[in-house]
């Protein structure tokens, strides 16, 4: 058993052990760790910009189709357009007496209700 041992310990001693380097495979890590979350936050940036491009075309087209409804409504509920769909329709319709109009006036803050004010004469 002694020889056993004796060439054990010659064969250790002729080996040349390297150090692996742990502050080298630490920077490396990390290095790689940097490199990767820079990769991905240039993805997610370029995500969130195609995201909000598409997200103003959408506001662009809404827009348009609101000024066009707009457009349309106001065409549509201008005196001279009402006055003709009135007689089309042979429908018998005059305007309303001061006493049956109700103004809705701005938002009271305070309460979130509309004040109302009724005009009252003597009308009846």
């Amino acid at each position: 058993m002694a020889t056993k041992r004796k060439k054990t310990r010659k064969m250790k001693k002729n080996q040349v052990q390297v150090p692996f380097p742990v502050v080298l495979a630490n920077v490396l890590v990390l290095v790689a760790v940097l490199g990767l979350s820079y990769m991905w936050l240039c993805s997610r940036c370029d995500a969130l910009g195609k995201e909000i491009k598409h997200k103003e075309a959408e506001l662009y087209s809404a827009q348009k189709r609101l000024v066009n409804e707009q457009d349309r409504w106001s065409s549509i509920t201008s005196p001279g357009n009402l006055q003709r769909a009135i007689r089309k329709y042979n429908l018998n319709m005059i305007m309303p007496r001061e006493n049956q109009i109700t103004r809705v006036d701005t938002w009271d803050d305070g309460n979130a209700t509309a004040a109302i004010r009724r005009t009252l004469s003597g009308d009846g």
